[in-house]
């Protein structure tokens, strides 16, 4: 891997750290993160497989109060790495290593929220003393740790040569790559059927019959649909944007006539 490339992985995985506690961009979702590792390595193809389908296995992960669901962000960034990167394992073999990074990911994230309990007692103090400046900086302080969580264990990644991580992979038994090639279906079914329960209403079906189509008749691969798909959200959007009160002023007269029908009948 080159200098570039080594700088761009860490620049992403620095960022993906800090958005798992922002929740801001999104940046620490497997296909995001996925994709931006990929490009970074000249293999975006193979960033955003891996990521759809760990999109897929993640879509559940949440926390719940004080229970930290299993970390997101670095076992993309580095599964996304052995996949893209100079060692070019296979997906499967990258996703049987998410699970473990998955573990570490969450016991570093507990680890130094709660290293951060003097930093948030000193903020507090900043805030009473009305010392905004200082403020800032412990904020961004506690926002570096967190990307530092992730760019450490990245950076000692890409120290490992690329043979031993073959080897180390060829050692991994069948047993387990099949099952993990069979979870992996069963899982991916599960979380598709948890978007399509959550957000498929009668005016998205006719997008995704569309979509089924297009990817079953095209022949294109996984890339130009995705560039495909993005490209018709923002004509959708932006077609949206041009007539916004359309749906409502439809919603305002059905009501005002449901009124009347009301008082006609009292």
């Amino acid at each position: 891997m080159g200098i570039i490339s080594g700088v761009l992985v860490l620049l992403v995985a620095f960022f993906v750290g800090m958005d798992g506690i922002l929740d801001e961009w999104q940046l620490f979702q497997p296909l995001v993160a996925c994709t931006l590792v990929g490009t970074a390595t000249g293999n975006i193809s193979a960033g955003i497989l891996l990521g759809a389908t760990l999109q897929m296995i993640t879509i559940g992960w949440m926390n719940v109060g004080a229970a930290v669901a299993p970390d997101i962000g670095l076992p993309a960034v580095i599964s996304a790495l052995l996949v893209c990167g100079p060692a070019a394992i296979s997906i499967k073999h990258g996703i049987a290593f998410t699970i473990p990074f998955a573990v570490v990911g969450q016991l570093l994230n507990v680890f130094i929220r709660k290293r951060m309990a003097m930093l948030i007692h000193r903020a507090d103090q900043a805030a009473e003393e009305g010392n905004l400046a200082w403020l800032d900086r412990i904020h961004l302080l506690s926002l570096g740790l967190q990307g530092l969580r992730v760019v450490v264990p990245t950076f000692l990644v890409m120290l490992i040569s690329p043979g031993y991580l073959h080897s180390l992979t060829n050692r991994i038994p069948s047993v387990i790559t099949n099952g993990i090639d069979v979870s992996i279906g069963m899982i991916a079914a599960v979380g598709f059927a948890i978007i399509m329960n959550m957000t498929i209403d009668k005016n998205l079906w006719w997008w995704l019959l569309a979509g089924f189509l297009l990817a079953a008749l095209s022949g294109l691969n996984i890339f130009i649909l995705t560039i495909v798909g993005i490209i018709l959200t923002i004509i959708y959007i932006w077609f949206s944007n041009q007539h916004p009160n359309s749906s409502e002023d439809s919603s305002d007269i059905d009501e005002q006539d449901n009124f009347d029908k009301e008082l006609d009948d009292l």
